[in-house]
């Protein structure tokens, strides 16, 4: 029995939350998350990997590290009570109860040990153990946390487990993550205050996704989400009549390609149809671009098994094409055998030639060699076309990067973006691990440079090249590093993505500023803000498809002049919509007593707390704000980087261009700062005013790459209660 299917999740929402108005709910309510089958109710829950499977007992049953079951809403502040129904498929592996996002319940069945974790237990720095009942597998038992005031009471199956301090603010997750077991889940239900309206898409307490949503498309300046994605690795593309089209692989069947269309400018999306169907079962990535003649042109590969590929597998790229006028899409064609990763790079160039470029497995590389240098498992390469997709050609030229650095992961060259240049010539950027895109150039697209590394920072991931229609060209690229844990997720992390702007064909750069962010709960596989596809709208727009994983993939509009902007005023009306908290949690904005608005950040007694604020990348220019050091404050730090950073990240600040170090005062109150920087590209040192007395200047720690472009808070706190607040940001390019 799928008792998934009876109801609309939204109709049960809008039920419970019918007559209460306001930021919060007037009185507690209580949620049913997950009912036993016989309840014949649709489970509130969203997932952040593969979705939970329904046994015909009834129960919901999960399996893997990182794919979360999470309530579709989260307790907000005050008191809360929390149950769960639950049984181990195997009592010697470990699940957990997710609260708070990054905080966890470890349940372990056999031994009985279990272990509080993160912040919201005050455990963020070492782990809190506890005794529990122990339970045989398929043997149920019921969780039930209680948390009253700043302290949070567990039980289980009614015997106290634990009861000590705790997170007194709005939860940012609340759900299961069956860790390295199978966890069984009979019923899930909450009772607190609820945010009125189901919160905001991504259930990111800060960020762009914060931005009002405007009446059109013309409207849109800053980042605006227009809506979910339908899928990891999207295409986008424009067609000459305006339409934006949005072309993915269909899932869960994976064996046809899907499109969506928008008719006014990529604020509104209609329903997903069949583009064409596919003789094999597709991974995620699809590519499609306009001919010379207005038809579109696709690329896209498809799993198969033997040999020339990696480990036995195969993605074989095909292509199929749609003419002008045509309803009807080409027979498919094979045109790149082997194992072939995400498809980034495809022009249609003046010429009419099209070009593809992709990271190919080279068989017999899929081990480091025992000497000599390691160039990865795969090789970039290029095919091209002069006929339309008809018949294709190989480059003779192979793009290879030589791996320095020691990583799980050994890719070498893969996931080519290309452009052409308004003189003809093709550019291509390579996607490495080691903090830093390649490039080759080539005349034609047939023949191409060996790869250099250029000054772009990123982490493990592809970049997104477009061109305007008035000339200027747009970069998309995550700019993350993670100084403290080289070896995260894709070498530094996809937490935001953020675009940049030439107008003299990449000799210079402007905007580096974020589009999208990666939602607050992590999960398991490929996940973030990376894969972008960008399309220009006929208002001149920028439309982008990006991300990865179920609830993190979006489709977003900005303002290409947006990137340009010389000077930035933070406007908190909206909430905090120009910060990021990601390692930390509960950033909010409050109002003084002037009536204007403060960003908060409240105090921990372990870890890092802070925020970040991303602004246009300026390399000379005056930044000024005011800040609120509360008592409790223990150490407190200020950077201004050329990348985006973790707040949790211990070593983000000494690898900064600067860093200093403010006085934490044993009398609270407001201090009015002001930063001057020039020549930040050349390692110039930063002036520092404060309250209007110059407090001397603090030596660049490196030369900047293009600039400046993010305001960083990192502090330590001895108590649990206070906040730190910044009010007042502004930044302006001077030309001094």
């Amino acid at each position: 029995m799928n008792f998934r299917t009876l109801f609309s999740p939204v109709l049960l929402l809008t039920a419970f939350l019918a007559g209460f108005t306001g930021a919060t709910l007037s009185a507690k309510v209580e949620v049913v998350y997950v009912a036993n089958a016989e309840n014949y109710s649709t489970p509130l829950v969203r997932y952040t990997g593969r979705e939970w499977r329904v046994s015909q007992s009834g129960y919901l049953e999960g399996k893997g590290k990182g794919h979360l079951l999470l309530g579709q809403m989260s307790p907000g502040e005050g008191d809360f009570t929390a149950t769960f129904n639950l049984s181990f498929a195997s009592a010697s592996r470990e699940s957990s109860i997710v609260v708070d996002g990054v905080s966890e319940l470890v349940m372990r069945g056999t031994s009985g040990l279990w272990e509080l974790r993160g912040r919201f237990f005050r455990a963020g720095e070492k782990p809190i153990r506890v005794n529990a009942p122990k339970f045989e597998p398929e043997v149920e038992f019921t969780v039930f946390l209680d948390r009253r005031g700043g302290r949070i009471r567990i039980t289980v199956n009614g015997v106290e487990i634990y009861e000590g301090v705790c997170g007194s603010g709005p939860l940012s997750g609340l759900g299961l993550d069956p860790g390295s077991g199978t966890l069984r889940l009979n019923t899930f239900t909450a009772t607190g205050n609820f945010p009125a309206g189901g919160g905001k898409l991504f259930d990111n307490s800060f960020g762009m996704q914060l931005q009002p949503k405007p009446a059109s498309a013309r409207q849109v300046t800053a980042p605006t989400i227009a809506r979910v994605a339908p899928s990891n690795e999207c295409s986008l593309v424009t067609l000459r009549d305006g339409t934006i089209q949005v072309y993915f692989v269909t899932k869960p069947t994976s064996d046809s390609i899907s499109v969506i269309s928008s008719t006014d400018g990529g604020l509104t999306w209609g329903d997903p149809e069949i583009a064409f169907k596919i003789p094999g079962t597709a991974y995620y990535a699809v590519k499609v671009v306009e001919d010379r003649n207005g038809g579109l042109q696709a690329v896209y590969h498809l799993f198969g098994q033997g040999p020339g590929g990696y480990n036995g597998r195969l993605y074989e790229v095909y292509h199929t094409r749609k003419e002008a006028g045509s309803n009807e899409w080409t027979k498919e064609k094979r045109i790149i055998p082997g194992y072939v990763g995400s498809i980034r790079g495809m022009a249609a160039l003046k010429s009419g030639r099209l070009v593809v470029g992709v990271g190919k497995a080279m068989p017999g590389r899929d081990k480091a060699p025992a000497s000599g240098p390691d160039l990865g498992w795969n090789d970039t390469l290029v095919y091209y076309s002069d006929d339309l997709g008809d018949t294709w050609q190989q480059s003779p030229d192979v793009l290879q990067v030589e791996l320095k650095k020691k990583f799980p992961t050994r890719y070498g060259a893969v996931e080519p973006a290309i452009v052409e240049l308004k003189d003809g010539r093709v550019w291509m950027l390579v996607r490495d691990r080691d903090g830093w895109f390649w490039e080759s150039t080539s005349a034609d697209g047939s023949r191409w440079s060996p790869l250099k590394q250029t000054r772009f920072i990123t982490s493990d991931s592809p970049a997104e090249l477009l061109r305007l229609r008035d000339g200027r060209m747009v970069m998309l690229l995550n700019s993350c590093q993670n100084w403290g844990n080289p070896l995260s997720y894709a070498a530094g992390g996809r937490e935001v993505l953020l675009a940049a702007i030439s107008a003299d064909d990449g000799k210079t750069w402007k905007g580096f500023r974020e589009i999208l962010h990666e939602t607050n709960l992590v999960g398991g596989g490929d996940r973030g803000s990376a894969y972008p596809s960008a399309t220009e709208s006929r208002d001149g727009k920028i439309a982008v498809v990006s991300g990865q994983g179920l609830g993190k993939h979006a489709i977003l509009l900005f303002d290409p002049n947006w990137l340009t902007a010389d000077s930035v005023t933070d406007d908190l009306t909206a909430g905090p919509v120009g910060w990021t908290q990601y390692g930390d949690q509960h950033l909010h904005t409050k109002t003084l007593e002037d009536r204007s608005q403060a960003l908060a950040i409240p105090l921990k007694s372990t870890g890092l707390c802070g925020a970040s604020w991303n602004f246009p990348m300026t390399d000379t220019g005056v930044l000024s704000f005011r800040l609120w050091v509360p008592v409790g404050v223990s150490s407190l730090r200020l950077s201004l980087n050329d990348h985006f950073t973790r707040i949790d990240d211990s070593k983000a600040a000494e690898n900064a261009v600067y860093t200093l170090s403010l006085p934490v005062d044993a009398k609270p109150g407001w201090r009015n700062v002001t930063l001057t920087w020039k020549s930040a590209e050349q390692g110039a040192a930063l002036e520092v005013d404060g309250d209007g007395t110059n407090a001397g200047s603090i030596k660049a720690q490196r030369g900047a790459v293009f600039g400046v472009n993010y305001l960083r808070f990192e502090f330590t706190g001895n108590t649990d209660t206070g906040e730190l607040m910044i009010a007042g940001v502004k930044v302006k390019k001077s030309s001094d």
